[in-house]
């Protein structure tokens, strides 16, 4: 969800790379024809992503960069 718009997609992983990769393709929603070029990586119970929301150019590392387009989030596995 984007606020209250419902943002729907495909994901391609590639976790042969180093770092491992994800295409997000959105379908449906305000990403609707957008790519989402990214790279992630798991830590026990974190999944670390750095999204490129310009579409263009893979994050090479997980940072972000003032004027970039770059997006880094840990999300957190919630407790059963």
């Amino acid at each position: 969800m984007v606020g209250k718009v419902k943002d729907e997609g495909t994901v391609k992983i590639d976790g042969t790379k180093k770092p491992k990769t994800m295409d997000i393709v959105g379908t449906e929603g305000p990403n609707k024809g957008k790519t989402i070029l990214s790279i992630f990586e798991f830590d026990g119970d974190k999944l670390k992503v750095c999204y490129d929301l310009g579409g263009k150019n893979r994050p090479e590392e997980f940072a972000t960069k003032d004027g970039g387009l770059q997006f880094l989030v840990t999300y957190q596995r919630a407790a059963k």
